[in-house]
This record gives structure tokens, C-alpha cells and sequence, in this order.
């Protein structure tokens, strides 16, 4: 494929009309591809992902990349992407199709009707984690433009359910996925992460006895029960907030979610929330489990009457971190900084994302990088600079090609 045609250029040609600027891409750039995948909405829940699936084989297929289907759900496949350039090392590209569910938010604009305004992207997906996805395609298909010197495998894994908690790449590991290092695409602004969050969420649902509001003594106040562990559970973020990762900063505990009762005159008898806890390395689903359990020891030998159901877990995935003394960290931050023109240093993505998957199950050093913010993932109006799509490009592009040719920087 040629050069891709700067999406400046071609604005200041087209003026304002953005529906022109679009036909005259040719070959399409990453910003067009951008939309492209935007307008095909892959919300979860549902979490279908097929309308980008079938687009993402379709353009591997067009550069002459091998391309397989991992059904992990009916219409939920993982789709495998492979350039293979004869014996060597391998490389992975990760990041995944499905994106936030955007019910109840309130958008400027509808969320898959993408728009480019003041150089960004706006639309569901643009920065988690479509900007990633388009971006480690257009470089995939730049290196098999130009494959002199390649020895070894680039494979992307597009996966789906990651938004669900990483179903699709845990499926992946779970068939053998195997690796020399792994690139996850997820919003970082395009630093390099070697250390990512764990997320445990646990829904708890507390029980009382209903009455009449008139007699409140006859009944048992299940929010007054709630309220009471909330004020606990926030200690206890307190607590966590004294011991910091380097990469990361501190663990954190937070109530997300909290409703109950049925109606305005009457105690209520249930009370459920959704508890967040945000791990770090070093921490796992076990400490969580017994922090709870001593909160809610305390609270039974002051509240007599505290009754819980069993607690259900929502979302459990585990912290991981990639020494940075591993080939993959180097080369990242070496082509990062080449393309940014500053040097760069480790950084900590304080989220969850599948890079859980592929160090602590399949043991692959991995760093996440991606083009755009957490601060627009999951938010109304979400967008993503459309220079940082375009960087990552040429930055997923360097790292492919001195990883596969031994060149670390």
C-alpha cells in the first residue's frame, strides 16, 4: 500500500465538507477507517461483534494476510490476522472489537455516527479501543507492503468481550496462544504501560423487612444496613490510598452502583450495590475477599440484624506487570519516542485490560499502547485526536519491524 495520505492535507482541500473529504482518501486512511468501524456499532452488552469482524477479514484479506475465526459465542468471534514471515520470533497485536454500551448517556451527536471536528474523532469506540484496532491494521498492512528483512510472525488478535471482563482473549490463550511479546491496544495516550489494574467487582444485596414508613420500628431498613458498609468500604479506599505502585499509584475501593426500595411510604427490604476494587500487582482476588469479610464481620457485631445474600461476582480480572528489561518494553519505547520525538519511560495503565491474559496465562512480556485518553473511554461525546491514531500507526508499524528484524532501539 502506498503512503497514506495525510487527513490535514486533504481537509484544507475540502474545506468544511467532510462527506467529500471522505471520497477523496485514496488509499483510505487510518481517519477513514476510523469511521469506517465507528459505524459499526458492537456495543456491549450485547457484545455482537460480527459487522467489524467480517470488516477486519475483509481488509487483512485485501493486504494478503492469513486470517482465522475463533467462535467464542454465537455471532462473537475472535479474528486472528497473521503476516508470516518464515521462522523467527513472533509478535501479537491485541486490542479488541466490542465497545462501551452507550444507553443512557446523553451525546452531543448520535454515538455511531462518527464525526471528525478540531482534529478529533468523536463516535463509541474511538479511542477504546477502535482507534487501536484501525491502527495496528493500517500498520500491518504497511509492513506487508514492505516485508524485506522481516523474519518471524506479526499476528493481531481482534477480540471480542473484552468489555465483559476478557472473554475473547482469555478463549484465546485457553486454545494456545503463544508468543515472544504482545502489544495490547488501549487508550494510554500512547505511552508505553507495563503494569496494568486489576478489576473486582462483587455485587452485594443486603436484606431487611418491610414495613410501613409510619412504623419504621417494625421493619428492618436495608439502605440504613448499605449506607453503613459504604462508610466502611471508604475507609478502607483510605487505607489503600497509603501504598502505591511506581507505575501505578495505589489500589483503590469504590461503590459504583446502589439502589433499593420499592416505594415511597414503605422500609425497604433489600438494598444491593456494586462494590469496585481496583488491584495492583502483588494483590489478589483473595485479599479482596478477605478485606470484605472483615468489613462485614465488623458490621454483623454491631448490626445483630445484617443479612446478606451470597455475593455475586460481576467482573474479576487480575493485575500484571511486564519487567522492563524485556525486548518487547524496549523496542515500545524506542519506537514511541523515535515517532513523538521524546524520550519515553514506563508507564502504569490504570484500568483493566486483557494484558492479564496473555502474561499470567500464557506468559508473553506484553505492554499496552494505544492512541487516545481514559478520561473519554466509557464517556459521552468519546473521541480520540486523530494525530495520535495516526502516530500509532507509525509507531505499532517501527515496533513490528525491530522486534521481527532483531533491530531494538
Amino acid at each position: 500500500m502506498p503512503a497514506m495520505k495525510s487527513w490535514r492535507s486533504c481537509w484544507a482541500k475540502c474545506g468544511n465538507n467532510k462527506r467529500e473529504m471522505i471520497s477523496m482518501l485514496e488509499p483510505r486512511s487510518v481517519i477513514e477507517a476510523l469511521m469506517e468501524c465507528i459505524s459499526r456499532p458492537t456495543p456491549n452488552p450485547p457484545g455482537e461483534v460480527a459487522v467489524v469482524a467480517d470488516w477486519v477479514e475483509q481488509w487483512a484479506l485485501e493486504f494478503g494476510a492469513t486470517v482465522a475465526r475463533q467462535t467464542v459465542e454465537p455471532g462473537k468471534d475472535n479474528v486472528i490476522v497473521t503476516l508470516d514471515f518464515g521462522p523467527g520470533p513472533c509478535l501479537v497485536f491485541n486490542t479488541h472489537m466490542d465497545v462501551n454500551d452507550p444507553s443512557g448517556q446523553i451525546w452531543s451527536h448520535p454515538p455511531f455516527q462518527p464525526r471528525l471536528e478540531d482534529g478529533k474523532v468523536y463516535g463509541v469506540g474511538a479511542c477504546d479501543a477502535k482507534g487501536s484496532l484501525v491502527a495496528m491494521l493500517s500498520a500491518m498492512e504497511q509492513v506487508a507492503a514492505q516485508p524485506q528483512g522481516l523474519q518471524g510472525k506479526l499476528v493481531l488478535t481482534a477480540v471480542m468481550g473484552e468489555e465483559a471482563g476478557g472473554i475473547g482473549s482469555l478463549h484465546l490463550v485457553q486454545q494456545g496462544l503463544k508468543a515472544d511479546g504482545a502489544v495490547v491496544g488501549e487508550p494510554t495516550g500512547l505511552d508505553v504501560c507495563i503494569a496494568h489494574k486489576g478489576t473486582y467487582m462483587r455485587k452485594l444485596r443486603f436484606n431487611g423487612r418491610a414495613a410501613h414508613s409510619g412504623r419504621p420500628e417494625l421493619g428492618v431498613n436495608a439502605i440504613i444496613h448499605a449506607a453503613k458498609f459504604l462508610i466502611e468500604y471508604e475507609k478502607l479506599n483510605d487505607r489503600l490510598a497509603q501504598h502505591a505502585h511506581p507505575q501505578l499509584g495505589p489500589a483503590s475501593a469504590a461503590v459504583t452502583i446502589i439502589k433499593g426500595g420499592t416505594r415511597q411510604n414503605t422500609i425497604p427490604n433489600q438494598a444491593e450495590m456494586i462494590i469496585d476494587r481496583r488491584l495492583i500487582p502483588g494483590q489478589t482476588h483473595a485479599d479482596a475477599d478477605r478485606e470484605l469479610e472483615d468489613i462485614l464481620s465488623g458490621l454483623r457485631e454491631r448490626i445483630p440484624e445484617l443479612s446478606l445474600d451470597p455475593i455475586e461476582i460481576v467482573v474479576a480480572t487480575i493485575p500484571s506487570q511486564t519487567d522492563a528489561a524485556e525486548t518487547i518494553v524496549g523496542t515500545a519505547l524506542e519506537a514511541a519516542g523515535h515517532v513523538r520525538g521524546v524520550a519515553q519511560q514506563p508507564q502504569g495503565f490504570r484500568a483493566g485490560c486483557d494484558m492479564s491474559k496473555l502474561v499470567t496465562i500464557a506468559g508473553i512480556p506484553t505492554v499496552v499502547l494505544g492512541p487516545g485518553s481514559l478520561d473519554q473511554a466509557h464517556a459521552p461525546d468519546e473521541f480520540v485526536e486523530a494525530a495520535q491514531v495516526e502516530q500509532a500507526v507509525l509507531i505499532y508499524e517501527r515496533i513490528a519491524r525491530q522486534f521481527l528484524s532483531g533491530r531494538i532501539g
